[in-house]
């Protein structure tokens, strides 16, 4: 096999793993004990962490990934990019959005009702609550822009520095969604197999390309 489809065949094997997982999570949720009592106890463990100043960060954190937020970074990542290298904008944008559309097709797919309202700190939203489109919106720009940053020319602990930030508002946004009560645990470990499986694919088509460059 010529070495340029490595990053095919790479990205090919992890996004089957990740779906094969997150079809397994889809068909179990709503039959399966063993994801019942994990929801149980990981919501239980979260929540019963609550506190003033938690609460105050969780809500912050996951307006980050809401739908404005993560709409204008998605265009200011857009157009920054856009005035540097092309593909790169085009990289972003197709991740990010492609992410979003997955995640609401699925939650049509699956209809999962939310959490009960009574235990929810804030709003329940009207949508269905599998997969979490939050996790999923915030990953998509961690996983992008970080894969963006390492190619880029920033100097390394800049690089650095970038990834750990996306990758730790990543999985804060995640927690937040279960610490509010707006979401099952595995809503958001769900949205983070798909949304690996999709981005393994997107950089896995990126990097094939600029190794043909």
């Amino acid at each position: 096999m010529p070495h340029g489809w490595m990053p095919l065949v790479v990205a090919g094997v992890i996004a089957l793993v990740c779906l094969l997982g997150f079809w397994e999570l889809s068909e179990d949720f709503a039959s399966s004990h063993a994801v019942e009592a994990f929801d149980t106890a990981v919501s239980s463990a979260i929540q019963g962490a609550r506190g003033p100043v938690l609460t105050w960060i969780a809500i912050f954190v996951t307006t980050t990934g809401g739908t404005v937020v993560i709409t204008v970074l998605t265009v200011a990542g857009f157009v920054v990019l856009w005035r540097r290298r092309h593909d790169f904008a085009v990289y972003f944008a197709v991740a990010v959005a492609g992410g979003g559309l997955m995640t609401s097709l699925f939650k049509n797919r699956f209809v999962r009702p939310r959490p009960s309202a009574e235990f929810a700190l804030i709003r329940l939203p009207d949508s269905f609550s599998f997969p979490s489109g939050h996790s999923m919106a915030s990953l998509s720009i961690a996983v992008a822009g970080g894969y963006l940053a390492l190619r880029s020319n920033l100097r390394p602990v800049a690089k650095a520095a970038l990834v750990a930030g996306l990758t730790i508002l990543a999985l804060l946004v995640g927690w937040s969604r279960v610490y509010l009560g707006v979401h099952w645990p595995s809503d958001v470990l769900a949205s983070w197999l798909l949304g690996t499986a999709w981005l393994a694919l997107v950089i896995g088509v990126a990097e094939y390309r600029r190794r043909r460059m």
